[in-house]
Protein backbone atom coordinates (compact mmCIF):
# COMPACT_ATOMS: atom_id res chain seq x y z
CA UNK A 1 0.00 0.00 0.00
CA UNK A 2 1.20 3.05 -0.71
CA UNK A 3 2.05 5.95 1.69
CA UNK A 4 -0.59 9.11 0.07
CA UNK A 5 -2.87 10.12 2.45
CA UNK A 6 -6.09 11.33 0.54
CA UNK A 7 -7.87 14.33 1.22
CA UNK A 8 -11.48 13.53 3.69
CA UNK A 9 -13.50 14.60 1.17
CA UNK A 10 -12.21 13.10 -1.60
CA UNK A 11 -12.58 9.66 0.39
CA UNK A 12 -16.07 10.91 1.36
CA UNK A 13 -17.00 11.57 -2.56
CA UNK A 14 -15.05 8.42 -3.81
CA UNK A 15 -16.96 5.73 -1.12
CA UNK A 16 -20.58 7.39 -1.06
CA UNK A 17 -20.62 7.57 2.56
CA UNK A 18 -23.65 9.43 4.68
CA UNK A 19 -24.68 9.86 8.22
CA UNK A 20 -21.15 10.24 9.41
CA UNK A 21 -20.88 11.37 13.34
CA UNK A 22 -20.02 15.21 13.83
CA UNK A 23 -16.50 16.04 14.28
CA UNK A 24 -15.19 13.07 11.74
CA UNK A 25 -13.39 15.97 9.62
CA UNK A 26 -11.54 17.32 12.74
CA UNK A 27 -10.69 14.23 13.56
CA UNK A 28 -9.13 13.32 9.86
CA UNK A 29 -6.68 15.97 10.82
CA UNK A 30 -5.07 14.26 14.04
CA UNK A 31 -5.12 10.91 12.52
CA UNK A 32 -1.71 9.11 11.75
CA UNK A 33 -2.17 7.15 8.79
CA UNK A 34 -1.83 3.00 9.58
CA UNK A 35 -0.50 1.63 5.91
CA UNK A 36 -0.88 -2.07 6.32
CA UNK A 37 -2.46 -4.27 3.73
CA UNK A 38 -5.57 -6.21 6.04
CA UNK A 39 -8.10 -4.61 7.14
CA UNK A 40 -7.42 -6.64 10.62
CA UNK A 41 -4.84 -9.74 11.33
CA UNK A 42 -6.64 -12.54 9.60
CA UNK A 43 -5.90 -15.46 12.19
CA UNK A 44 -7.88 -12.52 14.48
CA UNK A 45 -10.56 -12.46 11.35
CA UNK A 46 -11.12 -16.11 11.67
CA UNK A 47 -10.84 -16.36 15.15
CA UNK A 48 -13.69 -14.37 15.44
CA UNK A 49 -15.58 -16.08 13.02
CA UNK A 50 -15.05 -19.78 13.60
CA UNK A 51 -17.81 -20.65 16.69
CA UNK A 52 -20.38 -20.17 14.33
CA UNK A 53 -19.32 -22.23 11.46
CA UNK A 54 -20.93 -20.15 8.84
CA UNK A 55 -22.13 -21.98 5.70
CA UNK A 56 -19.47 -22.07 3.31
CA UNK A 57 -21.36 -19.70 0.85
CA UNK A 58 -21.98 -17.13 3.54
CA UNK A 59 -18.72 -17.20 4.59
CA UNK A 60 -17.26 -16.66 1.22
CA UNK A 61 -19.67 -13.39 0.89
CA UNK A 62 -17.78 -12.27 4.11
CA UNK A 63 -14.25 -13.29 2.85
CA UNK A 64 -14.91 -11.55 -0.61
CA UNK A 65 -16.15 -8.44 1.28
CA UNK A 66 -13.27 -8.26 2.97
CA UNK A 67 -10.64 -8.94 -0.16
CA UNK A 68 -12.77 -5.83 -1.53
CA UNK A 69 -12.40 -3.83 1.07
CA UNK A 70 -8.41 -4.38 1.24
CA UNK A 71 -8.30 -4.41 -2.55
CA UNK A 72 -9.41 -0.69 -2.88
CA UNK A 73 -5.99 1.58 -1.34
CA UNK A 74 -8.51 4.83 -0.64
CA UNK A 75 -11.46 2.15 0.74
CA UNK A 76 -8.65 0.37 3.19
CA UNK A 77 -6.85 3.71 4.17
CA UNK A 78 -10.07 5.18 5.21
CA UNK A 79 -10.93 1.93 6.70
CA UNK A 80 -8.16 2.34 9.09
CA UNK A 81 -9.53 5.61 9.97
CA UNK A 82 -12.71 4.79 10.75
CA UNK A 83 -11.47 1.87 13.39
CA UNK A 84 -9.04 4.41 14.88
CA UNK A 85 -11.76 6.75 15.64
CA UNK A 86 -14.14 4.38 16.51
CA UNK A 87 -11.34 2.88 19.27
CA UNK A 88 -10.68 5.92 20.00
CA UNK A 89 -11.48 8.58 23.36
CA UNK A 90 -13.40 10.89 21.39
CA UNK A 91 -15.68 8.15 20.29
CA UNK A 92 -14.77 5.92 23.60
CA UNK A 93 -18.02 6.57 25.54
CA UNK A 94 -20.76 8.18 22.86
CA UNK A 95 -23.03 6.05 22.57
CA UNK A 96 -25.06 7.89 20.08
CA UNK A 97 -22.31 8.67 17.50
CA UNK A 98 -22.12 6.22 14.61
CA UNK A 99 -25.46 5.59 13.41
CA UNK A 100 -24.26 3.96 10.37
CA UNK A 101 -21.31 2.88 8.10
CA UNK A 102 -22.87 2.40 4.61
CA UNK A 103 -20.51 2.93 1.54
CA UNK A 104 -21.31 2.96 -2.27
CA UNK A 105 -18.48 1.89 -3.94
CA UNK A 106 -18.18 -2.08 -2.85
CA UNK A 107 -21.22 -2.71 -4.77
CA UNK A 108 -22.83 -6.51 -3.45
CA UNK A 109 -20.44 -5.87 -0.85
CA UNK A 110 -21.74 -2.26 0.89
CA UNK A 111 -24.22 -4.17 3.55
CA UNK A 112 -20.97 -6.16 4.95
CA UNK A 113 -18.88 -3.08 5.46
CA UNK A 114 -19.73 -1.94 8.68
CA UNK A 115 -19.76 -5.77 10.13
CA UNK A 116 -15.90 -5.95 9.08
CA UNK A 117 -15.19 -2.34 10.59
CA UNK A 118 -16.68 -3.60 13.72
CA UNK A 119 -14.90 -7.03 13.67
CA UNK A 120 -11.51 -4.83 12.77
CA UNK A 121 -12.40 -2.84 15.98
CA UNK A 122 -12.11 -6.22 18.46
CA UNK A 123 -7.74 -7.03 17.91
CA UNK A 124 -7.39 -3.13 18.25
CA UNK A 125 -9.50 -2.76 21.38
CA UNK A 126 -7.58 -6.10 22.85
CA UNK A 127 -4.18 -4.24 22.85
CA UNK A 128 -5.90 -1.71 25.09
CA UNK A 129 -7.77 -4.35 27.33
CA UNK A 130 -3.72 -5.56 27.64
CA UNK A 131 -2.45 -2.08 28.36
CA UNK A 132 -4.52 -1.43 31.31
CA UNK A 133 -3.66 -5.20 33.18
CA UNK A 134 -7.27 -6.28 32.49
CA UNK A 135 -7.91 -9.82 32.74
CA UNK A 136 -8.46 -11.78 29.76
CA UNK A 137 -12.36 -13.36 31.76
CA UNK A 138 -13.44 -9.33 31.46
CA UNK A 139 -13.77 -8.97 27.94
CA UNK A 140 -13.33 -12.03 25.76
CA UNK A 141 -17.25 -12.78 25.33
CA UNK A 142 -17.64 -8.92 24.66
CA UNK A 143 -17.81 -8.76 21.41
CA UNK A 144 -19.54 -12.73 21.08
CA UNK A 145 -22.80 -10.59 22.90
CA UNK A 146 -23.19 -9.13 19.64
CA UNK A 147 -21.61 -11.81 17.51
CA UNK A 148 -23.90 -14.49 18.26
CA UNK A 149 -26.95 -12.82 17.62
CA UNK A 150 -25.67 -10.79 13.89
CA UNK A 151 -24.56 -13.98 12.92
CA UNK A 152 -27.84 -16.24 13.61
CA UNK A 153 -29.46 -13.66 11.80
CA UNK A 154 -27.02 -13.69 8.90
CA UNK A 155 -27.70 -17.27 8.90
CA UNK A 156 -31.25 -17.38 8.81
CA UNK A 157 -31.93 -14.33 6.46
CA UNK A 158 -28.63 -13.85 4.93
CA UNK A 159 -28.46 -10.62 6.26
CA UNK A 160 -25.25 -8.87 7.34
CA UNK A 161 -25.94 -5.42 8.10
CA UNK A 162 -25.49 -4.12 11.06
CA UNK A 163 -28.57 -3.06 12.70
CA UNK A 164 -28.52 -0.37 16.10
CA UNK A 165 -24.85 0.45 15.34
CA UNK A 166 -24.04 3.23 18.26
CA UNK A 167 -25.11 0.23 21.28
CA UNK A 168 -23.10 -2.68 19.39
CA UNK A 169 -20.27 -0.76 18.42
CA UNK A 170 -19.85 -0.24 22.58
CA UNK A 171 -19.17 -4.65 22.66
CA UNK A 172 -16.80 -4.20 19.39
CA UNK A 173 -14.44 -1.66 20.94
CA UNK A 174 -14.73 -3.61 24.23
CA UNK A 175 -15.92 -0.76 26.77
CA UNK A 176 -18.79 -2.24 28.16
CA UNK A 177 -18.38 -5.41 30.78
CA UNK A 178 -20.40 -7.68 32.37
CA UNK A 179 -20.10 -7.82 35.98
CA UNK A 180 -22.42 -10.24 37.94
CA UNK A 181 -25.87 -9.56 36.79
CA UNK A 182 -25.38 -5.92 35.00
CA UNK A 183 -23.49 -4.51 31.97
CA UNK A 184 -21.68 -1.31 32.73
CA UNK A 185 -19.62 1.32 30.45
CA UNK A 186 -18.70 4.70 31.63
CA UNK A 187 -20.81 7.85 30.62
CA UNK A 188 -20.08 11.54 30.21
CA UNK A 189 -23.78 13.33 32.23
CA UNK A 190 -24.67 16.13 29.83
CA UNK A 191 -28.15 16.25 30.84
CA UNK A 192 -29.39 19.69 31.64
CA UNK A 193 -29.98 19.20 35.40
CA UNK A 194 -27.25 18.98 38.99
CA UNK A 195 -27.26 17.48 42.06
CA UNK A 196 -26.28 18.77 45.31
CA UNK A 197 -25.40 16.95 48.75
CA UNK A 198 -26.16 18.26 52.06
CA UNK A 199 -23.51 18.04 54.44
CA UNK A 200 -25.30 17.82 57.26
CA UNK A 201 -27.91 15.30 56.35
CA UNK A 202 -26.88 13.65 53.43
CA UNK A 203 -29.79 14.17 51.68
CA UNK A 204 -29.33 14.70 47.40
CA UNK A 205 -31.35 17.10 45.75
CA UNK A 206 -31.52 17.48 41.66
CA UNK A 207 -32.45 20.72 39.84
CA UNK A 208 -32.83 21.50 36.56
CA UNK A 209 -30.72 24.17 34.59
CA UNK A 210 -33.03 26.98 33.22
CA UNK A 211 -35.33 26.34 30.30
CA UNK A 212 -36.21 23.07 30.88
CA UNK A 213 -40.02 22.42 29.40
CA UNK A 214 -42.19 19.99 31.10
CA UNK A 215 -45.55 19.33 30.90
CA UNK A 216 -48.35 19.26 33.34
CA UNK A 217 -47.45 15.55 35.20
CA UNK A 218 -43.69 16.63 35.39
CA UNK A 219 -42.62 15.22 32.70
CA UNK A 220 -39.87 16.37 30.14
CA UNK A 221 -40.91 17.72 26.76
CA UNK A 222 -37.94 19.65 26.07
CA UNK A 223 -34.20 19.87 27.52
CA UNK A 224 -33.51 23.23 26.32
CA UNK A 225 -30.41 22.46 25.00
CA UNK A 226 -28.87 25.54 22.67
CA UNK A 227 -29.59 25.26 18.99
CA UNK A 228 -26.09 25.01 18.70
CA UNK A 229 -25.75 21.85 20.80
CA UNK A 230 -28.59 20.03 18.79
CA UNK A 231 -27.38 17.33 16.20
CA UNK A 232 -30.61 17.05 14.05
CA UNK A 233 -29.46 13.46 13.37
CA UNK A 234 -29.68 12.29 16.71
CA UNK A 235 -32.82 10.29 18.00
CA UNK A 236 -34.22 9.53 21.39
CA UNK A 237 -34.57 6.58 22.81
CA UNK A 238 -38.17 6.49 22.24
CA UNK A 239 -37.92 7.44 18.62
CA UNK A 240 -35.10 4.71 18.29
CA UNK A 241 -37.61 2.12 19.62
CA UNK A 242 -40.77 3.13 17.37
CA UNK A 243 -38.11 2.94 14.01
CA UNK A 244 -36.90 -0.14 15.11
CA UNK A 245 -39.90 -1.91 15.79
CA UNK A 246 -41.82 -0.59 12.72
CA UNK A 247 -43.61 2.54 13.71
CA UNK A 248 -44.75 5.21 11.73
CA UNK A 249 -47.58 7.89 11.54
CA UNK A 250 -50.48 5.50 11.04
CA UNK A 251 -52.05 4.74 14.43
CA UNK A 252 -53.66 1.67 14.00
CA UNK A 253 -52.54 -1.96 13.13
CA UNK A 254 -53.05 -3.78 9.72
CA UNK A 255 -56.15 -5.19 10.92
CA UNK A 256 -57.74 -1.38 12.09
CA UNK A 257 -56.64 -2.18 15.46
CA UNK A 258 -54.84 0.95 17.86
CA UNK A 259 -50.91 0.14 18.20
CA UNK A 260 -47.56 0.91 19.58
CA UNK A 261 -48.04 4.33 18.15
CA UNK A 262 -51.28 5.52 19.43
CA UNK A 263 -50.39 3.97 22.95
CA UNK A 264 -46.91 4.55 23.74
CA UNK A 265 -46.58 8.38 22.22
CA UNK A 266 -49.73 9.58 24.58
CA UNK A 267 -49.37 13.50 26.04
CA UNK A 268 -50.48 14.32 29.53
CA UNK A 269 -53.51 14.59 30.77
CA UNK A 270 -53.50 18.49 30.74
CA UNK A 271 -52.02 21.07 28.13
CA UNK A 272 -50.47 22.80 31.27
CA UNK A 273 -46.77 23.02 30.99
CA UNK A 274 -43.73 25.07 32.76
CA UNK A 275 -40.65 26.38 31.95
CA UNK A 276 -37.57 25.84 34.48
CA UNK A 277 -35.54 28.76 35.74
CA UNK A 278 -32.34 28.29 38.30
CA UNK A 279 -30.93 31.59 39.81
CA UNK A 280 -27.36 31.30 41.49
CA UNK A 281 -26.40 33.90 44.30
CA UNK A 282 -22.68 34.34 46.48
CA UNK A 283 -25.55 32.04 49.11
CA UNK A 284 -28.01 29.98 47.67
CA UNK A 285 -29.72 28.76 44.45
CA UNK A 286 -32.85 28.39 43.96
CA UNK A 287 -34.28 25.81 40.98
CA UNK A 288 -37.08 23.79 40.20
CA UNK A 289 -37.19 20.35 42.35
CA UNK A 290 -36.67 17.17 40.52
CA UNK A 291 -38.76 14.87 42.85
CA UNK A 292 -36.83 11.37 42.95
CA UNK A 293 -40.02 9.24 41.99
CA UNK A 294 -39.50 10.64 38.39
CA UNK A 295 -41.24 13.90 37.68
CA UNK A 296 -40.05 18.06 37.81
CA UNK A 297 -42.41 19.44 40.56
CA UNK A 298 -43.75 22.51 39.71
CA UNK A 299 -42.02 24.95 42.48
CA UNK A 300 -39.14 26.29 43.42
CA UNK A 301 -36.83 25.22 46.26
CA UNK A 302 -33.85 27.35 47.40
CA UNK A 303 -30.58 25.91 48.27
CA UNK A 304 -27.87 27.10 51.11
CA UNK A 305 -24.60 27.11 49.14
CA UNK A 306 -23.36 26.77 52.97
CA UNK A 307 -24.75 23.25 53.02
CA UNK A 308 -25.28 21.91 50.18
CA UNK A 309 -22.43 21.14 48.06
CA UNK A 310 -21.96 20.12 44.59
CA UNK A 311 -22.47 16.40 44.05
CA UNK A 312 -22.70 15.62 40.27
CA UNK A 313 -22.25 18.59 37.33
CA UNK A 314 -22.36 18.72 33.46
CA UNK A 315 -19.60 16.96 32.11
CA UNK A 316 -18.57 14.78 35.66
CA UNK A 317 -18.00 10.86 34.88
CA UNK A 318 -20.60 8.16 35.36
CA UNK A 319 -20.94 4.72 34.82
CA UNK A 320 -23.94 3.93 32.28
CA UNK A 321 -26.03 0.75 34.01
CA UNK A 322 -27.53 -1.47 31.38
CA UNK A 323 -29.99 -4.15 31.99
CA UNK A 324 -29.80 -7.90 30.09
CA UNK A 325 -33.04 -9.73 29.73
CA UNK A 326 -33.01 -12.72 32.17
CA UNK A 327 -33.27 -13.64 35.83
CA UNK A 328 -31.90 -11.63 38.62
CA UNK A 329 -33.15 -8.06 38.11
CA UNK A 330 -33.22 -7.63 41.83
CA UNK A 331 -31.71 -4.92 44.22
CA UNK A 332 -29.48 -7.26 45.93
CA UNK A 333 -27.76 -8.11 42.77
CA UNK A 334 -28.18 -4.63 41.62
CA UNK A 335 -26.50 -3.43 44.33
CA UNK A 336 -23.58 -5.57 44.69
CA UNK A 337 -23.09 -5.05 40.50
CA UNK A 338 -22.52 -1.85 40.93
CA UNK A 339 -20.50 -1.60 44.05
CA UNK A 340 -17.87 -4.46 41.52
CA UNK A 341 -18.48 -2.21 38.69
CA UNK A 342 -17.25 0.77 41.13
CA UNK A 343 -14.00 -0.91 42.46
CA UNK A 344 -13.17 -2.05 38.48
CA UNK A 345 -13.29 1.21 36.86
CA UNK A 346 -11.62 2.61 39.91
CA UNK A 347 -8.46 -0.22 39.45
CA UNK A 348 -8.70 -0.28 35.70
CA UNK A 349 -10.06 3.77 34.71
CA UNK A 350 -8.08 5.58 37.33
CA UNK A 351 -8.18 8.30 34.79
CA UNK A 352 -11.56 8.61 35.67
CA UNK A 353 -13.31 10.31 38.32
CA UNK A 354 -16.36 8.18 38.38
CA UNK A 355 -19.14 10.01 40.60
CA UNK A 356 -21.86 7.26 40.40
CA UNK A 357 -24.58 5.33 37.67
CA UNK A 358 -26.81 6.35 34.77
CA UNK A 359 -29.46 4.97 32.91
CA UNK A 360 -32.83 4.79 31.34
CA UNK A 361 -35.08 2.37 31.11
CA UNK A 362 -38.83 1.45 31.32
CA UNK A 363 -38.43 -0.61 34.37
CA UNK A 364 -37.97 2.65 36.05
CA UNK A 365 -41.80 4.11 35.60
CA UNK A 366 -43.47 4.98 38.87
CA UNK A 367 -46.58 4.46 37.06
CA UNK A 368 -45.52 0.69 37.18
CA UNK A 369 -45.95 0.84 41.44
CA UNK A 370 -49.31 1.80 40.38
CA UNK A 371 -50.17 -1.14 38.49
CA UNK A 372 -47.70 -3.88 40.28
CA UNK A 373 -47.69 -2.51 44.03
CA UNK A 374 -45.04 -2.52 46.50
CA UNK A 375 -42.50 -5.39 46.83
CA UNK A 376 -41.84 -6.36 43.56
CA UNK A 377 -38.75 -6.87 42.26
CA UNK A 378 -39.28 -4.06 39.74
CA UNK A 379 -40.27 -1.50 42.64
CA UNK A 380 -37.71 -2.48 44.87
CA UNK A 381 -35.09 -1.79 42.17
CA UNK A 382 -36.56 1.46 41.83
CA UNK A 383 -36.16 2.33 45.23
CA UNK A 384 -32.51 2.48 44.96
CA UNK A 385 -32.81 4.75 41.98
CA UNK A 386 -32.68 8.95 41.91
CA UNK A 387 -35.29 8.84 39.04
CA UNK A 388 -35.78 11.59 36.94
CA UNK A 389 -38.03 12.50 33.49
CA UNK A 390 -36.03 12.19 30.46
CA UNK A 391 -38.40 13.01 27.59
CA UNK A 392 -38.87 9.61 26.75
CA UNK A 393 -42.67 8.11 25.90
CA UNK A 394 -43.93 4.39 26.23
CA UNK A 395 -42.22 3.03 22.97
CA UNK A 396 -39.50 1.14 25.29
CA UNK A 397 -42.17 -0.18 27.58
CA UNK A 398 -44.56 -1.43 24.90
CA UNK A 399 -41.64 -3.20 22.60
CA UNK A 400 -40.50 -5.25 25.48
CA UNK A 401 -43.93 -5.89 26.67
CA UNK A 402 -45.94 -6.42 23.41
CA UNK A 403 -43.15 -7.19 21.50
CA UNK A 404 -43.71 -4.86 18.18
CA UNK A 405 -44.80 -1.48 18.06
CA UNK A 406 -47.14 -2.97 14.94
CA UNK A 407 -49.12 -5.38 17.29
CA UNK A 408 -52.16 -4.19 18.39
CA UNK A 409 -53.25 -3.59 22.07
CA UNK A 410 -57.06 -4.91 22.04
CA UNK A 411 -56.43 -8.18 20.89
CA UNK A 412 -52.98 -8.83 22.23
CA UNK A 413 -52.66 -12.21 24.30
CA UNK A 414 -50.72 -11.70 28.05
CA UNK A 415 -49.32 -14.55 29.81
CA UNK A 416 -47.63 -12.14 32.30
CA UNK A 417 -49.59 -10.32 35.48
CA UNK A 418 -47.15 -7.01 33.78
CA UNK A 419 -48.47 -7.23 30.35
CA UNK A 420 -52.20 -8.05 31.62
CA UNK A 421 -51.95 -4.81 34.35
CA UNK A 422 -50.14 -2.71 31.84
CA UNK A 423 -52.64 -3.92 29.39
CA UNK A 424 -55.46 -2.90 31.41
CA UNK A 425 -53.49 0.25 32.33
CA UNK A 426 -53.02 1.62 28.77
CA UNK A 427 -56.40 0.95 27.76
CA UNK A 428 -58.04 2.94 30.55
CA UNK A 429 -56.57 6.01 28.73
CA UNK A 430 -53.22 6.11 30.39
CA UNK A 431 -49.73 6.48 29.29
CA UNK A 432 -46.16 5.24 30.70
CA UNK A 433 -42.83 7.02 30.01
CA UNK A 434 -39.42 5.95 29.94
CA UNK A 435 -37.57 7.00 32.87
CA UNK A 436 -33.99 7.88 33.47
CA UNK A 437 -31.81 7.01 37.41
CA UNK A 438 -28.96 8.27 39.07
CA UNK A 439 -27.14 6.65 42.07
CA UNK A 440 -24.34 8.16 43.33
CA UNK A 441 -21.60 6.34 44.58
CA UNK A 442 -22.20 6.86 48.13
CA UNK A 443 -25.84 5.34 47.36
CA UNK A 444 -24.32 2.90 45.40
CA UNK A 445 -22.62 1.47 48.21
CA UNK A 446 -24.80 1.98 51.24
CA UNK A 447 -27.99 1.27 49.54
CA UNK A 448 -29.35 4.35 51.31
CA UNK A 449 -32.86 5.77 49.28
CA UNK A 450 -33.33 9.19 48.03
CA UNK A 451 -36.65 9.86 48.33
CA UNK A 452 -38.92 10.94 51.50
CA UNK A 453 -42.14 10.51 52.21
CA UNK A 454 -43.05 13.69 51.23
CA UNK A 455 -41.60 12.91 47.84
CA UNK A 456 -44.77 10.44 48.19
CA UNK A 457 -46.93 12.84 49.36
CA UNK A 458 -46.23 14.73 45.99
CA UNK A 459 -46.17 11.99 43.70
CA UNK A 460 -49.66 10.75 45.08
CA UNK A 461 -50.80 14.28 45.02
CA UNK A 462 -50.19 14.38 41.11
CA UNK A 463 -51.51 10.73 40.87
CA UNK A 464 -54.84 12.28 41.86
CA UNK A 465 -54.67 15.68 40.63
CA UNK A 466 -54.95 13.69 36.89
CA UNK A 467 -56.12 10.75 37.62
CA UNK A 468 -52.70 8.58 36.83
CA UNK A 469 -54.95 5.30 38.67
CA UNK A 470 -57.15 3.32 36.53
Amino acid sequence: MSNTKWLYNDLINYMGMHKLPKGLEEAFKEYSPVYETELLPHDSYEKLLAPYELPSDKKDFLDKALAAVEADERVLFFSHFFVWDMCSMRNKYDIDNYTELVPECLGQYNTAYAFLILLACVPVSEKEMIRRGIPYEYYQDIPHRMLRDQLKRYKETGRIDVEDMPWKMNFYTLTIFLLDRFLFIPYCHGERFRMYRSNKTGDVIALNEAGCTYDAEGQLLDWGFPEEEEDEESKSVSEEYSERHGAGDPETSENGLKNGNYYSHRKAASDETFVTTLDETEDSITGYYMNPLGFTENKKITLDKSEFKPALKENDWLIALHIPGGEGYTPERMHSSMVMALDFFKKYYPELDIKGFWSSSWLYDERLRLILGDGRNITNCQNLMYRYSDGEDGSMLYVHLFKDMKNSLEDYDCSSTLQKEAKRYLLAGKRFCTTGMMILSEEAYSGRVYFSEKDKDNWNTLVDTWRLRA
